[in-house]
């Protein structure tokens, strides 16, 4: 009996030991959304000002494995200005919160953003360039988290050493980004596509000083393209790539649109979406345009290995997009028609 209690025990452990593992291997990733098109300053800069309006202000909530452990929780905002004293720059800031694990490993992030019309021959085409600069905090509470050097033989003992020794348990270092986004605009059809670079300085990120373990650079594209099937229909097709050390993501959706009874010059829709991370997570979404506002909802379902611990149960994620309308100019603000590309 006492044999096989141990190894119940060592089996808690061991799993114990895996989470803290799956919290740690994420330590070297950055925050993200899975409505990643909706969280537009986390994945290109190229993107600050690339909307129908004034300013655009975003804020996603995330909330994932509850479940599995201790819930993972991500907050991200973002807020933009167009085009900035009649200029062809546009500027940006974005600020996030991300808490996940038992350790309640956090990462708090600003970045302020700055992108530029490099190309316009007309009001379909559009080719920007931008950049990102930003600083980051990382840090965890050991005291949380439980050792195998802690097991007495008979039961866990929090009075023993757990023979580990951190150099420090936070780190504050700066980012760079660069970023180019193009996009088309045309009665029917509208597509438009990025690729970034973040994380050009590699900070370190051990808490052992440990130089050989950095934060690797990420490389970022992405691509979507909405086509009108008539008066009432929408569709859209979007697709994100990421490469991150030997971390690779690849999520590819689509989404319907269908517009509400209302004036032909209001965006009033309703839109509902599946989408897919290959080898991770599937979601669905649904949510609504009014206007200048957009409302988004999706829920994860866990596909990876982690399913038979998961039971298929993911993350809860919202988002919401408000656009202040351009200005007329006599000084009057006019209504934006579909301002989301």
């Amino acid at each position: 009996m006492r044999n096989e209690n141990r190894m119940k025990n060592g089996m808690r452990m061991r799993m114990l030991a895996f989470f803290f593992a799956l919290t740690y291997c994420s330590f070297a990733q950055d925050i993200h959304f899975s409505q990643f098109d909706q969280a537009m300053l986390w994945q290109n800069s190229a993107q600050v000002g690339s909307f129908n309006g004034q300013f655009r202000f975003a804020a996603n909530q995330r909330n994932q494995w509850r479940s599995v452990t201790t819930p993972y929780q991500t907050f991200g905002f973002s807020a933009e200005a167009k085009e900035f004293n009649a200029k062809l720059w546009s500027f940006g800031l974005n600020a996030g919160s991300d808490v996940a694990g038992d350790s309640r490993f956090r990462t708090s992030q600003v970045q302020l953003h700055a992108a530029h019309t490099l190309y316009k021959p007309n009001d379909s085409l559009e080719i920007r360039g931008g950049g990102s600069f930003g600083i980051t905090s990382r840090g965890f509470d050991p005291s949380a988290l439980v050792y195998d050097s802690q097991w007495n033989g008979l039961s866990f003992d929090p009075t023993l050493s757990n023979n580990e020794t951190y150099s420090t348990t936070s780190r504050i270092y700066p980012s760079v980004g660069l970023a180019v986004f193009i996009q088309k605009l045309e009665n029917k059809f509208r597509w438009n596509a990025g690729y970034s670079l973040n994380n050009i300085t590699r900070p370190k990120q051990s808490f052992k000083d440990n130089n050989a373990i950095v934060l690797d650079m990420r490389h970022t594209l992405q691509a979507s393209a909405r086509v009108a099937i008539n008066e009432l229909y929408l569709v859209e097709a979007l697709s994100l790539f990421q490469l991150q050390g030997k971390m690779k993501e690849l999520v590819l959706g689509s989404r319907v649109y269908y517009k509400l009874p209302s004036e032909k010059w209001e965006n009033q829709r309703l839109f509902a979406g599946m989408h897919g991370r290959f080898r991770d997570a599937a979601w669905i979404e649904m949510g609504v345009e009014y206007n200048e506002w957009r409302v988004g909802m999706s829920y994860d379902l866990n596909t990876s290995t982690l399913r038979p611990a998961s039971t298929g149960r993911g993350g809860l994620e919202f988002s919401i997009v408000y656009i202040v309308p351009p200005k007329l100019k006599h000084g009057t603000l006019k209504k934006v028609c579909v301002p989301y590309y």
